[in-house]
């Protein structure tokens, strides 16, 4: 049977301040093209770091990221605090993407 830690399962809820902070930068960055929109912001939350190919593929989105106009302290603090936790940051990232496939719907 398998056990687990119900604290141990990533639950959006538990962190109102990230959600805010996910729905305002989704909102203005809104109108950047789509192609690897979820790739580029999860990288760049996760560690700092965006592939070149993304750059060029959304030099838009990039530029806005790099902006640094929004509030990110709860996105970034939750990626480190998961970092050893590969189960929990595989569901925070697979958050991240479908908030993403619903603003774009």
């Amino acid at each position: 049977m398998l056990k687990y830690n119900s604290e141990e399962i990533f639950n959006a809820e538990r962190f109102p301040e990230m959600k805010g902070e996910l729905s305002s930068l989704i909102q203005k960055a809104e109108n950047t093209p789509r192609y690897f929109k979820a790739e580029i912001i999860i990288s760049y939350f996760k560690s700092h770091s965006i592939k070149s190919e993304w750059i060029r593929v959304n030099p838009e989105l990039v530029t806005f990221l790099l902006s640094g106009n929004f509030i990110t302290r709860h996105i970034e603090s939750l990626f480190d605090w998961c970092r050893s936790k590969p189960v929990y940051l595989l569901a925070y990232e697979n958050y991240i993407k479908s908030l993403l496939k619903q603003s774009t719907d």
